[in-house]
């Protein structure tokens, strides 16, 4: 049995609006409402593009938690 661990695929706010063809202020709003996953790397979010994709089918209805990190 081996188990096997995926890295999540982040994304800029504007790759994802690109890839999804959305415009980056809804892609912005949404990260400022907290109703996508990302993570805040400083001034950056970083967006989980397999949690976006549930988002936009439906499946995610939680208010995503962040975590700030300083380099």
């Amino acid at each position: 049995m081996t188990n096997t661990i995926t890295k999540p695929t982040m994304m800029l706010p504007k790759q994802i609006a690109e890839e999804f063809d959305i415009p980056i202020y809804r892609v912005r709003k949404w990260v400022k409402e907290g109703k996508i996953v990302y993570v805040a790397c400083g001034r950056k979010a970083l967006i989980n593009r397999e949690k976006f994709i549930a988002f936009l089918y439906g499946e995610l209805e939680t208010e995503s938690k962040t975590k700030t990190y300083d380099m």
